[in-house]
């Protein structure tokens, strides 16, 4: 993910470069802007990408996420390379978008362009974590998901993803006033309920949260409104702030249908231990197994998916071999794609 061509040019499990809360201080450094890009503000733009696959990600950057924004920069390394070299998605471009509070903060929705997994260095250095937030239990999601709704062209893409990483909840009203303030034009009032619908709808259902625990008092309201507009399986619970990265890419490659979950889990047993030049650590099995336990939820959800999924050794699908069933299902040509026929 740099100069040299390696997706590890630079750190990103390397415990002797962390700081005590988990982030190295290359991440600190490269996310100390103290202003915001105004290029990356969404007043009068749409984006559109034209890989096969999209990818927004959209991490909040209020106060109560912590360090998490600064330990996704260190991870992003780690991201981008395993989700290219394990082909978890074909030609996937990834727009990267930070969320605040469109009530409080100075810059609460920044947009990225979609661009190669490996340039994303570039473009998390220009977003400001602004560290803000209103003091309550809701932030601007809403809005992020309107944009990408409404102002994002995905047409020609065929696996498309939004994947948000917060804590908090979101308000059900968004006024006509307050969108055209933020994106421009003439905008009608709409409501998070529709917008989510609509989100799902372009993006071929493929709409998550990760989920930062937020205060007991509230946690549990939170994960229910998200469950409500996102469906079951798509609320996934961060149990560590050093498993994003995992948690992450365990998404997209059960997303995909590219992978099970006992499969997903052998791909991070499996990761070269040298990388850029580079010596790291096995993955802890404590790790693994919050890992598992945290996708188990989404995994349940695609069984159907997987059981009809070809066996990538012998090109047969979970479907007895010699079945006609299932030789017409595999020989006809105007067979419906499933989500790993990329």
């Amino acid at each position: 993910m740099g100069g040299g061509g390696s997706y590890y040019d630079r750190d990103v499990t390397d415990k002797s470069l962390r700081t005590s809360r988990g982030f190295s201080s290359a991440a600190s450094n490269a996310m100390s802007t103290s202003r915001v890009d105004k290029k990356l503000l969404p007043k009068d733009r749409k984006l559109s990408c034209k890989g096969k696959s999209a990818i927004v990600y959209a991490f909040d950057v209020t106060g109560s996420m912590g360090d998490l924004p600064k330990i996704i920069f260190d991870k992003m390394p780690m991201i981008a390379g395993q989700l290219v070299m394990n082909q978890y998605l074909q030609d996937p471009m990834m727009s990267l978008a930070a969320v605040g509070d469109v009530y409080c903060d100075g810059a609460p929705l920044q947009v990225c362009d979609f661009a190669a997994a490996r340039e994303m260095d570039s473009w998390l250095k220009r977003v400001w974590v602004e560290g803000g937030g209103g003091g309550q239990h809701y932030e601007s999601y809403e809005f992020m998901a309107y944009y990408y709704a409404y102002l994002c062209d995905v047409s020609e893409v065929e696996m498309p993803f939004v994947l948000f990483t917060g804590d908090e909840g979101f308000r059900e009203s968004l006024g006509g006033d307050e969108l055209s303030e933020r994106f421009g034009g003439k905008r009608e009032s709409t409501t998070a309920t529709q917008v989510f619908a609509d989100l799902k709808k372009k993006f071929k259902g493929n709409v998550f949260l990760i989920h930062k625990q937020y205060d007991a008092s509230y946690n549990a309201e939170i994960v229910r409104e998200w469950r409500r507009v996102l469906g079951e399986g798509r609320v996934i619970d961060l149990p560590d702030d050093l498993a994003i990265a995992d948690v992450t890419l365990g998404v997209f490659a059960l997303g995909s249908g590219s992978r099970t979950l006992d499969e997903y889990i052998k791909d991070i047993q499996s990761r070269p231990l040298e990388m850029g030049g580079k010596k790291y650590e096995k993955q802890s099995d404590d790790r693994i197994e919050i890992v598992r336990k945290a996708l188990k939820p989404f995994a349940e959800t695609m069984a159907a998916v997987y059981k009809d999924r070809p066996n990538t050794k012998t090109g047969a699908t979970g479907k007895k071999a010699g079945s006609k069933k299932a030789s017409k299902k595999t020989g006809s040509a105007k067979a419906k794609k499933k989500p790993w026929q990329l």
